[in-house]
């Protein structure tokens, strides 16, 4: 669930606005008072808080126990945030919220940091009787944050959760509220906060440990490498709860990405790193990315199949059921292997030396001084190289070129692609079209490849199920259809993606 909420500060002794007033159309529920206890759980150097999150078991009101909130977004005065729950009584943090919270501590352990006391006033607002919002006056007494004893109020304003956007009616509407209140005299930091981050102070609100630089058309060598290799850290690190803590599919495509990302990333730039740093990451990360893909090539076979499922006839019902009861225990299965994965030590030790990397990048020995040249005119022959080596590999393809031939085509098509990526910031937007037409060509022949692990997959299945060999071939007669049109697809797109003038910029 995403959470969407408005912070704002209020003095002890303000008088609650009548929000009825705020705009036509709104009524106001009836308040009730919750008293809360709330321990908040982090490492001695406040990881969590300074990536944003927040981890805590809270009693006083129903529901689940514990919550980990993930960051997502500030938009204006809004805060947006990952909320994921685990319903474990009050005691040792729960194995899945510690497995959830590990990207952020890694191999640092999680304690209590702060507890807070809250006596909450709330209330809920609709409009034309729709759900607008909730209203939260806190008053918060904190033990053990920057003070030893501090007290404070908050009110929030969290907007009902809709299944879409929000109307335009009902965003003006809260705007409404939020001025009434304001007139009122609250007020709003410059960056939302979260009450515990708040209660720690500073040191809460310090860089996380990993941060990208920023750079530009003169940077060094050095700060694009650290950039790029933090991209890609970070990357990893903000999706890891949401694949732990909700399965989220599309988390676990983004840290596969990631993971394939910066070990392409680090063979682009191996001529000028340490040779043994460089290779030992490459070979982690491509166990990582092979672990994680398991789940995640299992996402993209049972949404595919599913959807090639709903083609055939209803007097196959019964076959699709076998198929797709399959098709679930697969997922299930890789699902489970990942979160092995996750919780595994390599996986820890990965971590912890990717932060360091993201860092402090190991340059080459005899060279030192290469990583403060100035990265535009030493970095271009690097990107060049990928690319040479996917045209001549093209070139080389026949007609009736097998399917690993076509996949290899695509693992070199990324490298060029992510190399070009690198650079953007350096060349701007000639490196992003160059880098987008080679993404084209991955998609195809990404979705290619697909269609050979399906057809891979029903083969098994058929031996497997008896009863669903005849709908598995007439998938798999499908994914044939597909590949055959797709073969002719990459043609078109290659043509498209080779041409001269979006190569200017290498020279």
């Amino acid at each position: 669930m995403i959470e969407r909420e408005i912070k704002l500060s209020a003095a002890a002794g303000m008088t609650m606005p009548d929000l009825a007033a705020a705009a036509p159309g709104i009524r106001v529920g009836s308040p009730s008072v919750l008293q809360l206890d709330a321990v908040y759980f982090d490492t001695p150097s406040l990881a969590l808080a300074r990536w944003g999150a927040t981890l805590r078991s809270r009693s006083g009101e129903p529901g689940a126990v514990w919550t980990l909130k993930l960051p997502v977004a500030v938009d204006g005065s809004q805060l947006l945030r990952h909320e994921c729950t685990f319903d474990e009584p009050v005691g040792p943090i729960p194995v899945a919220a510690h497995l959830a919270a590990r990207g952020y501590a890694r191999s640092q352990a999680l304690g209590p940091v702060v507890r807070l006391h809250t006596e909450r006033v709330t209330f809920d607002l609709e409009i034309d009787g729709r759900p607008l919002a909730t209203i939260c006056d806190d008053t918060v007494v904190a033990e053990g944050g920057v003070d030893t004893v501090s007290t404070f109020r908050e009110i929030e304003v969290e907007l009902a959760q809709t299944t879409g956007v929000p109307a335009q009616k009902d965003l003006d509407a809260l705007d409404a509220v939020v001025k009434s209140l304001r007139n009122a005299g609250c007020s709003a930091d410059d960056v939302p906060i979260a009450k515990a981050l708040r209660a720690l102070g500073s040191r809460a609100v310090d860089p996380p440990d990993v941060t990208i630089p920023e750079i530009g058309k003169h940077a060094t060598i050095e700060t694009v490498v650290r950039h790029t290799i933090a991209r890609s850290v970070t990357q990893i690190i903000g999706r890891h709860a949401c694949i732990c803590a909700g399965n989220d599919s599309e988390a676990l495509h983004q840290f596969r990405v990631a993971a394939r990302r910066l070990r392409s990333d680090l063979r682009t730039f191996l001529p000028l790193l340490d040779a043994h740093w460089t290779n030992w990451l490459r070979e982690e990360l491509s166990w990582l990315a092979g672990e994680v893909g398991i789940g995640r090539d299992a996402d993209v076979l049972s949404e595919r199949l599913r959807a090639q499922l709903a083609r055939l006839p209803d007097r196959d019902a019964k076959s699709v059921d076998d198929l797709v009861e399959r098709l679930s225990a697969t997922t299930s299965e890789a699902f489970a292997h990942v979160l092995t994965t996750l919780s595994g030590d390599r996986y820890l030790e990965l971590l912890d030396a990717l932060v360091d990397g993201a860092r402090n990048p190991r340059f080459a020995a005899e060279s030192p001084e290469v990583a403060l040249r100035a990265a535009r005119p030493n970095l271009i022959a690097l990107v060049r190289k990928p690319w040479r080596r996917l045209n001549r590999a093209v070139d080389a393809l026949t007609p009736d070129a097998h399917e690993t031939a076509l996949h290899a085509i695509r693992i070199l098509c990324k490298r060029a692609r992510y190399a070009a990526d690198a650079v953007v910031p350096l060349y701007g937007r000639p490196a992003r079209r160059f880098g987008s037409a080679m993404a084209e060509v991955q998609t195809v022949l990404g979705s290619y490849q697909d269609t050979t692990v399906a057809e891979a997959w029903l083969r098994d299945a058929a031996r497997a199920v008896p009863s669903t060999r005849l709908v598995a071939g007439e998938l798999i007669g499908f994914e044939r259809d597909d590949r055959s049109r797709l073969r002719a697809e990459f043609a078109v797109v290659w043509k498209k993606a080779s041409r001269r003038k979006l190569r200017k910029w290498m020279k």
